[in-house]
């Protein structure tokens, strides 16, 4: 059993620190980046330029499934097992989501990009342009291949094409300045550094994992339920919960840019990023977490996953007061020596965004217990609260104080969201041990 724990934090602390480097590295250079994508386009043609990204986001967060989610539920068992034929099923079952998902994107962005260019005034070539980016962003995607490195214990090679993201931007960004640069020319950077590490990442899965993908082995409606139950329930449960998640603050970003401006949009975005580099180990540590405690709970049992989470939890509500900390005294600075002063006006946003990324921090580990536990619907269930706070907090608030009453209303949907979880956490998951133990 101890050797079980320590083997467990050796687990986590190794891919957490293979997930972190690319974390780190994206945070670090994505400051440069926009730095220098702040001072050549302009506030005006900046906010244009984040809307447009915004939009595409927006758009792709509702379609793309997480199947690396998927993976990590159903897969984690059939690799400890070897069972090879069975993974590659569930591969194609992933692949055909992604497929879905674009076909999903394309009809959403064409309806999306029209209304939004008529409230922009953008030309037709622009809108055109648009809803192709925004469709090649969700082909862009590396979740199912990302997913099958992790299960492997591969996070070395899963964190490369991380990696190459911020590396891609930061050069192409580079090349831009010399040359011509435009709203247009920084959005196909920003596709391309999406597409070349998923080329990388799907080169890695093929030849070294050696999946069986053998049409012989695509998934069978009738079978597929039997192998893994309640797989599509948490496909869709998944999707919901992350589509909630993961496009609230790209919803607000286009709403503000929608009823306030482009460029007012482009400084809740930046504030964003800004209170997000500080966050970025959160998400490392929260995959990591993931992964491990569904091959905890498969080999060792809940009783062994909870005392993991128990201590995890206890590290991440430290780190999340060193995060706020963090942001509060290094925000401001940072944006006038980076940015300049005509972009100070993020500062307030960077201090209430950060704080919404710290109460995230502190939690996460109680959605991936959740999700383990088959437990994705309550998962959605706490994000679709978060997602209805965000909109009455934004009727109320974005016509007083504009893109500064969305950031409050994000905050209020993180608090929420979090206070949620671990109500349910609690319920579903202790309350269970609780009752089993008696």
């Amino acid at each position: 059993m101890a050797e079980q724990k320590q083997g467990s934090g050796r687990r986590i602390l190794r891919s957490g620190a293979w997930l972190f480097l690319p974390k780190t590295l994206s945070a670090v250079l994505s400051l440069i980046y926009l730095a220098v994508s702040t001072q050549t386009l302009g506030a005006a043609d900046f906010g244009k330029f984040m809307l447009i990204f915004s939009f595409a986001q927006l758009i792709a967060g509702f379609t793309s499934f997480q199947t690396w989610q998927i993976l990590i539920r159903y897969g984690t068992n059939l690799v400890h097992d070897k069972a090879h034929a069975e993974l590659a099923e569930l591969t194609w079952f992933c692949i055909i989501l992604d497929l879905i998902g674009a076909g999903l994107t394309l009809f959403l962005a064409i309806f999306g990009a029209w209304l939004l260019a008529a409230n922009q005034g953008w030309e037709n070539n622009e809108t055109i342009a648009v809803i192709v980016f925004t469709t090649l962003l969700v082909l862009s995607s590396r979740s199912t291949p990302t997913g099958l490195l992790r299960i492997s214990d591969r996070f070395g090679d899963a964190a490369l094409p991380d990696m190459l993201v911020p590396i891609i931007r930061l050069v192409g960004t580079g090349i831009l300045v010399l040359t011509q640069p435009t709203i247009w020319g920084f959005l196909a950077i920003w596709l391309l550094s999406e597409f070349v590490p998923t080329i990388v990442v799907w080169i890695n899965v093929l030849r070294q994992l050696k999946l069986p993908l053998r049409w012989s082995n695509l998934p069978r409606l009738n079978s597929l339920q039997d192998r893994f139950p309640g797989i599509g329930k948490f496909a869709l449960w998944s999707n919901a919960s992350s589509s909630f998640k993961l496009t609230s603050q790209q919803m607000v970003a286009v709403i503000v840019g929608v009823y306030v401006g482009a460029a007012a949009a482009g400084f809740f975005r930046l504030g964003y990023q800004l209170g997000q580099v500080f966050a970025r180990i959160g998400d490392a540590v929260s995959m990591a977490l993931f992964t491990e405690y569904a091959r905890v709970a498969h080999i060792g049992g809940s009783k062994d996953a909870g005392a993991l989470l128990s201590k995890m939890m206890k590290v991440s509500g430290v780190a999340a007061m060193l995060v706020l900390a963090i942001v509060g005294l290094a925000g401001e600075p940072i944006i006038v020596w980076l940015f300049g002063e005509e972009f100070v006006a993020a500062y307030p946003l960077v201090m209430i965004l950060g704080t919404a990324a710290a109460l995230q921090f502190a939690t996460l580990g109680l959605e991936p217990a959740l999700l383990t536990a088959g437990k994705a619907g309550r998962v959605m269930l706490c994000s679709l609260a978060g997602a209805i706070i965000v909109a009455i907090l934004l009727i109320w608030l974005l016509p007083i104080y504009g893109e500064v009453g969305a950031a409050f209303a994000m905050l209020g949907a993180a608090t929420v969201n979090a206070g949620l979880l671990i109500i349910s956490y609690r319920q579903k998951i202790l309350g269970k041990e609780t009752n089993a133990a008696l």
